[in-house]
């Protein structure tokens, strides 16, 4: 009973952790929207670039989006997985405390088909005694692995923000020069005089995910 009571926690506690993972939205900057104040502005007093431009730059764009939908992705999936193993790993231990507890209170059910009062608190009181010691020893040892795993969960928390600070980073860098470019094919300059955005790779060793 008390296993199953622990498990369940855990698992409560699990959700929550991955309940606490951030919801895609793209980032943004007054650079970006600058940029794109200009280039809706230049559309309309360059009409006559608008559809090759677009045409060229719309794509590119879009491709800077979708990888940084791929990197968030990967980011996140990446961190629900670790947490999960984190999980995983505690599970023989909470077995194994949750065993001896269930254990521990078993033992009372002898004492209470003893027919003799007197023999009967004699037994509730030395099973008392012994099993206090091992609800002891069963709260020191649950609170320092409670602990050590709230600790490893921070790490893949903090883990999970460096990941998707760096698709952030990555995201607005490309996107913030697609518009640059967009904006210089706008004022006339030939898309094949304009230097395409690097393509950036996360690297997700690098966050210790």
């Amino acid at each position: 009973m008390l296993f199953k009571y622990v498990l369940l926690m855990a698992m409560l506690v699990l959700g929550l952790v991955l309940g606490s993972v951030p919801k895609l939205k793209r980032p943004t900057t007054p650079k970006i929207q600058s940029l794109e104040q200009q280039s809706e502005l230049l559309s309309v007093q360059n009409p006559s670039l608008t559809q090759t431009c677009f045409g060229y730059y719309g794509p590119k764009l879009n491709t800077v989006s979708s990888k940084y939908e791929s990197d968030y992705l990967q980011c996140t999936d990446t961190f629900e997985k670790s947490s999960q193993g984190i999980y995983c790993n505690w599970n023989s231990t909470l077995h194994g405390l949750a065993s001896t507890g269930d254990y521990g209170c078993n033992t009372f059910a002898d004492c209470s088909t003893i027919v003799d009062y007197v023999q009967a608190f004699e037994c509730f009181a030395r099973v008392g005694a012994q099993e206090s010691k091992t609800m002891y020893a069963i709260s020191a040892n649950a609170t320092e692995s409670a602990a050590t795993i709230q600790m490893q969960l921070q790490t893949k928390e903090n883990q999970l923000a460096m990941c998707v600070n760096e698709a952030d980073r990555y995201f607005v860098e490309d996107t913030t020069t697609m518009y640059e470019e967009l904006n210089a094919c706008l004022n006339g300059l030939p898309v094949s005089h304009t230097t395409s955005a690097p393509t950036t790779i996360l690297d997700y060793q690098t966050t210790g995910l």
